[in-house]
């Protein structure tokens, strides 16, 4: 999927982000990184946690908006792995490499952060900590050329496979699992409840059709929103569409529940793995590759 809008960027669909790459939680809004204090009018940055859930299967198999924060750090984890890999590589042979977009959590549409969204708006997520430099790293000297298109090829194969080595433990079995949860949105009780959104977004004075309708105001009106208003702009569209799809969460998070205990009991043996290999392997690359493991947080 092409992010190819703010708005669409901001709840990116679930399937862009792992072709790039347990339990069950108590009540409706399930385990996740800490939950946000009371909104305020004043802007407020977001902020990053470092706490592993209690259940490491949480982050790959996530069914709420505050536990896909955990996944968004699991990815961005790869992509960290993957461009200091490159990096190193890099810098061994007195090279650079071309410049790339900053790294971004992206969330996913089949599972909004409301607390998230209520909070900051669409257009203010958490900034990716900058991963610290190994001493042996710092210590080398910055490149001397541009490294040649076969030279930055080969650098960005080996940041590719260092992240595979880490994606492998969990990638098969988050994909197994996102194929299952977008069929959550088909089913007819969630059809019905998505039917009252427009109203819903209506009374809280943005008159679209549908979802995707208010997503494209979302894009407009941020982009022609003036700097001293677009915090304002942001947090009331945010709120809003946090507001409305509170009662679509309330029918979709137990289907989704009930969901991930079949896929728990169906994937029983996959599930034992990854609970015994993957904290072992983040920990490893987070000593390798002098990173820290961070999930977006209110």
């Amino acid at each position: 999927m092409n992010r190819i809008s703010l708005a669409r960027t901001t709840v990116a669909a679930a399937a862009a982000l792992l072709t790039a790459a347990c339990g069950t939680a108590a009540g409706s809004s399930g385990e996740g990184p800490p939950a946000p204090p009371a909104p305020t009018t004043a802007a407020v940055p977001a902020r990053v946690t470092h706490t592993l859930p209690a259940d490491p299967v949480r982050m790959v198999l996530p069914v709420t908006g505050a536990e896909s924060r955990w996944t968004q750090g699991l990815d961005v984890f790869g992509q960290q792995v993957a461009r200091t890999a490159a990096a190193d590589c890099a810098r061994a042979d007195g090279i650079g490499l071309t410049e790339q977009v900053p790294l971004a959590f992206i969330s996913y549409a089949e599972l909004p952060d409301l607390g998230f969204l209520a909070r900051h708006g669409f257009g203010h997520g958490t900034e990716v900590p900058p991963p610290t430099p190994a001493p042996t790293s710092a210590a080398r000297p910055s490149p001397a050329r541009s490294g040649g298109p076969a030279q930055i090829r080969r650098c960005r194969a080996e940041g590719e496979a260092a992240a595979e080595a880490v994606r492998k433990v969990y990638l098969p079995v988050q994909r197994a699992w996102f194929g299952e949860l977008s069929a959550t949105r088909r089913a007819p009780a969630v059809a019905r409840a998505l039917r009252v959104l427009p109203e819903c977004l209506a009374d809280q004075g943005y008159r679209v059709r549908d979802e995707e309708a208010f997503f494209a105001l979302v894009d407009s009106r941020l982009m022609n929103a003036p700097a001293a208003d677009y915090a304002r702009v942001d947090r009331a569209l945010g709120s809003a569409y946090a507001t409305c799809m509170r009662p679509i969460e309330t029918v979709r998070e137990p289907m989704r529940l009930e969901l991930r205990e079949r896929f728990l009991a169906d994937h029983a043996e996959e599930i034992r793995e990854l609970r015994a290999a993957l904290v072992p392997a983040l920990r490893r690359a987070e000593k390798a590759y002098g990173l820290r493991l961070a999930f977006p947080t209110p």
